[in-house]
């Protein structure tokens, strides 16, 4: 009996080893066959490349290193010196380079007309820093034109670019893989095939890999001042204030002499479109006399047509009413020049041949000049 326990310990005990080692050795292919099957599904569906572009709140271009991109951009800025030297060192932040510059001021003054003031550059630097150039020039000044185009040097590089953000995604793909210790021998092996696929691929075609930085955006930039509005052009109405002497009755035996001033309203032709003026009696016997008059003018084309700041010489004629003594019809031409044409203020000078035709048809002359203001 003695001799019998401990024999039947021992087959108890392995008896137990046994049917513990018996479950977890089934356990095993099971835990592989899991291990085969996961990581095959991977192998059929590669990961995209993650998209990366973001998109400027000025500009709309495309960012590609391999495009040829070129345009021109006319911006407007009222402290134009301070923008023009501003935008300089951003293309030098920014890697650019500036191929030509020219800067041309002039500061506001009352004496002459005020010359254009501008700022032009060329600048060259990496398509994909044409939105921050873009953008940088919207937030510190007006765009007025902005003409930017890009396209691609051949389409061979753009094939390369799809291909080789494929191939990198991939390769990517297969080293987070390969790096799992766990991972099937049998899978493991079948990804290192691939990858030396993907990496010979890749050796055999550069362009595949490459990356093309040669390219470069050529952007031609003109900075200006503002141009303040001129009220000739932007005024729809001139009104004058004319003061005159007219000399009656020079063809016949009584003469007399008039001083008389008025008002007038008009357009952009010299002559005023209506004009009423008024005359002193020359002695106590006379009456007052007065003239209503319409006109109409223009400018000589050989002397700038009216656009000149001074001296722009017109002619013009006048029809309407006069009273002297009598009631008259009146036809008088007109022979002028602007003396000053600026800042919204007109003065001129003309002389005025009249015929007074009724009972007592004479012939007169007005001398006069006017004070224009446009509004």
């Amino acid at each position: 009996m003695t001799h019998r326990l401990p024999v039947l310990s021992c087959l108890v005990i392995t008896s137990l080893a046994a049917g513990c080692a018996g479950p977890q050795k089934a356990a095993m292919p099971a835990s592989a066959h899991v291990q085969r099957e996961v990581p095959a599904s991977a192998v059929a569906a590669p990961i995209p490349p993650t998209a990366t572009s973001h998109g400027t709140g000025y500009v709309d271009v495309n960012t590609d290193n391999s495009l040829i991109s070129n345009g021109s951009v006319s911006a407007t800025s009222e402290n134009l010196l301070s923008t023009a030297s501003g935008f300089r060192r951003e293309v030098y932040r920014l890697g650019g380079r500036v191929f030509a510059e020219q800067v041309h001021f002039r500061a506001d003054t009352e004496d002459g007309p005020k010359e254009a003031s501008s700022a032009t550059y060329r600048v060259k630097l990496l398509p994909r820093l044409l939105p921050d150039v873009l953008d940088w020039l919207g937030k510190h000044s007006t765009i007025t034109v902005q003409d930017v185009s890009s396209i691609v040097a051949m389409e061979s590089e753009a094939d390369a670019a799809i291909v080789r953000a494929d191939v990198q995604a991939r390769l990517a793909d297969l080293e987070a893989q390969l790096a799992n210790p766990t991972l099937d021998p049998q899978f493991r092996a079948a990804l290192e095939q691939e990858r030396t696929k993907l990496v010979g691929a890749a050796i055999a075609d550069p362009n595949a890999m490459a990356d093309n930085t040669k390219r470069v955006a050529v952007l031609d930039i003109r900075l200006e001042a503002p141009s303040r509005p001129d009220p000739f052009a932007t005024g729809t109405l001139l009104g004058h204030a004319r003061g005159s002497v007219l000399g009656l009755g020079i063809l016949g035996q009584t003469r007399s002499n008039r001083i008389g001033g008025g008002v007038g309203i008009g357009g952009r032709s010299p002559v005023s479109s209506f004009e009423v003026i008024g005359y002193a009696s020359p002695t106590m016997n006379e009456r007052a006399g007065v003239t209503a008059t319409i006109g109409f003018g223009g400018y000589s084309k050989a002397f700038g047509d009216g656009n000149r700041a001074m001296m722009n010489p017109y002619v013009g004629a006048r029809l309407g009413y006069a009273y002297f003594d009598a009631s008259y019809f009146a036809v008088a031409a007109e022979i002028g020049v602007e003396l000053v044409k600026q800042h919204g203020l007109l003065w001129t000078v003309s002389a005025r041949p009249m015929g007074l035709l009724g009972s007592t048809s004479q012939a007169a002359v007005e001398v006069g000049s006017s004070v224009g203001l446009a509004f």
